[in-house]
């Protein structure tokens, strides 16, 4: 019985300490905008640069989101942050198989909380660590290769970062959408903003089949 409470207590543990360094990563992407936007249209809590009373100069939605945001979360910090709340994104559980695998055994679980696809996830995944993998009858993700769960885990909070977060609200509850040009955009149902994001590297490829034709 003991070592079931430790091992509650051990994944507990894990649990608060991933959404902490989650929390960090959202925490200094908003000083980057912060400062950003400080550096080049001036303070918007002081009135100064485009938020001058006598600026001509036309303010673009998402600095008008981020002043929205800003001043609501000042004003009222629980409404701000309401969105969040209910966010939980549960640590990679990664384990060993064999000398050459590492498998990610929750992908399915966590792509789900994200509203992301699996094949999205795991493009990133394999472009960042520079592999390859499968998904295994159970939908775990077989990954090529020792990688350690904190590898994993830096991984997934930079992927939350860049392709689930909205930029201007911070809030989770967004949709990825295929737009124009082949772009991808993450439009947010929290605030309503829209923003086009990076294309995915493309990772290595497996060449199962292909080598024996070719030895052939």
């Amino acid at each position: 019985m003991k070592k079931k409470k430790k091992k509650k207590k051990d994944t507990a543990a894990e649990d608060d300490d991933f959404a902490a360094k989650l929390k960090q990563l959202e925490v200094e992407d908003k000083e980057e905008v912060t400062e950003e936007v400080a550096a080049d249209d001036g303070d918007m809590d002081v009135g100064t640069g485009i938020w001058s009373h006598d600026e001509t100069k036309t303010i673009n939605y998402s600095l008008l989101l981020n002043r929205f945001f800003s001043q609501l979360s000042q004003k009222n910090p629980d409404h701000a942050l309401s969105g969040t709340r209910s966010y939980k994104i549960p640590p990679p559980q990664c384990m060993r198989e064999g000398n050459r695998k590492t498998v990610f055994a929750n992908i399915a679980d966590i792509c789900k909380r994200m509203k992301r696809s699996e094949e999205h996830v795991t493009a990133y995944l394999f472009a960042e660590l520079g592999t390859n993998g499968s998904v295994d009858g159970s939908r775990r993700l077989v990954i090529k290769g020792r990688f350690q769960q904190k590898q994993i885990e830096n991984v997934v909070r930079k992927y939350i970062i860049e392709y689930v977060t909205c930029k201007t609200c911070k809030s989770p509850d967004t949709e990825l959408n295929k737009g124009e040009n082949r772009l991808y955009f993450i439009t947010c149902n929290n605030c309503g903003s829209r923003r086009s994001v990076t294309a995915i590297k493309t990772g290595f490829t497996a060449q199962v089949g292909k080598r024996k034709k070719m030895v052939a």
